[in-house]
């Protein structure tokens, strides 16, 4: 899936927006920002279950020359987009990523609380494991 969008302070850039499915299960898919040379600017990391209607963002990184434009912004709406009605939480949080996912909760009324519960099927085996025995 790609989408494009273009602008910035500095005349205009082309970016594209692609979503890569990954080759294992359980492991991140990626919302990958390219530059018009295709060189990667930006990257949002996650997990997501369809079937509790949850997620986990594990991290978003934008090339340091590129932050501040609403690069991590883009790619997290696109990511909401993507999943709507779903529950997210994060994995923790910089004290950059949480200035950041606190702007991002107010604008879009959806919290990321660093380190929130897990459904089942994200867990992993060892994570499911450990349920079992806790409780």
């Amino acid at each position: 899936m790609t989408w494009s969008w273009g602008g910035g302070p500095r005349g205009f850039w082309a970016l594209r927006l692609r979503r890569d499915r990954p080759q294992e299960r359980n492991q991140p898919m990626e919302i990958v920002l390219h530059d018009g040379r295709e060189h990667m600017v930006g990257r949002l990391r996650f997990r997501v279950c369809p079937a509790c209607r949850t997620g986990r963002i594990h991290d978003v990184w934008i090339d340091e020359d590129r932050q501040r434009q609403g690069l991590g912004r883009e790619a997290l709406h696109s990511l909401l987009d993507l999943h709507p009605g779903h529950g997210w939480s994060t994995t923790l949080q910089s004290r950059q990523g949480r200035a950041f996912f606190t702007a991002m909760t107010r604008e879009t009324s959806t919290d990321f609380p660093a380190g929130g519960a897990l459904c089942c099927h994200l867990r992993g085996r060892f994570g499911q494991l450990v349920h079992r025995l806790t409780g």
